[in-house]
């Protein structure tokens, strides 16, 4: 798959603040009705529970004012959010996924049945995260653990809202291969004897694939997000909030 111009520098995107790796900004992607979506509004990370004093300063200045941390209640507390003595940003724990999930999606073996799952057993949670999404200031920071997969699904939800073309945010998931792959390399070998080695890549194909899985099944994205209880205003919110 040729890669689209506006991806071909993600260098530009990457924040490398010290204390996180795949931290993103998602500004300046071009919509197929030829608009931009807007930088310093919407950015995808890992957990930020590592961030040195100065990265939290970093994305106090870049003007974060809303934080989504998707991770489960147990990964919190063993690594808590670290920003919470600064007042000028709002945090939410929403959690996409539970505890008793993960091993259900790593039997699934591909990336795209873990989207799908996510999209139909995980519905009320999605529409939960947009929800707050839509009534909160921007810039938002949408973050789990490696910044891959339920960060990947909500990102995807919110391009597509924003009217981006699918092979644009299939070729922003596959960036996070590049920045988590030092997180994974430890256990890159146990990956492989024991079979979820799956979960360590981001290939694009499972965006695309997820794409067109809600195209067959709903008729589209704005379909799908009116059949899990979001309605017309609170999506064409979401385009304004994301839209230049």
């Amino acid at each position: 798959m040729k890669q689209p111009e506006n991806v071909r520098e993600p260098g530009k995107r990457h924040l490398p603040l010290t204390g996180c790796l795949n931290l993103r900004e998602l500004g300046g992607y071009a919509t197929a009705d030829g608009k931009l979506t807007r930088w310093r509004t919407l950015l995808r990370g890992d957990s930020l529970h590592k961030l040195s004093l100065e990265s939290q300063q970093a994305i106090i200045d870049y003007g974060v004012k809303t934080i989504i941390d998707l991770r489960t209640i147990s990964e919190v507390n063993k690594k808590p959010y670290i920003l919470s003595s600064s007042p000028e940003i709002g945090y939410f724990n929403l959690p996409l996924l539970e505890e008793d999930n993960f091993p259900q999606l790593w039997a699934k073996k591909t990336l795209f049945k873990h989207n799908c799952f996510m999209l139909e057993e995980r519905s009320p949670q999605i529409k939960e995260i947009l929800s707050v999404i839509a009534t909160q200031q921007t810039a938002f920071v949408i973050h789990c653990a490696a910044g891959k997969d339920r960060t990947g699904i909500i990102i995807a939800l919110l391009l597509a809202i924003a009217n981006v073309p699918v092979a644009t945010i299939a070729q922003d998931y596959a960036l996070s291969e590049k920045y988590v792959s030092p997180l994974y390399a430890t256990i890159q070998e146990q990956a492989i004897e024991e079979g979820f080695a799956h979960i360590l890549l981001s290939p694009p194909e499972a965006i695309i694939d997820t794409f067109n899985y809600l195209d067959e099944h709903y008729g589209g994205i704005n379909e799908y997000l009116q059949a899990i209880g979001m309605d017309k205003l609170q999506i064409e919110h979401l385009q304004n909030i994301l839209i230049n």
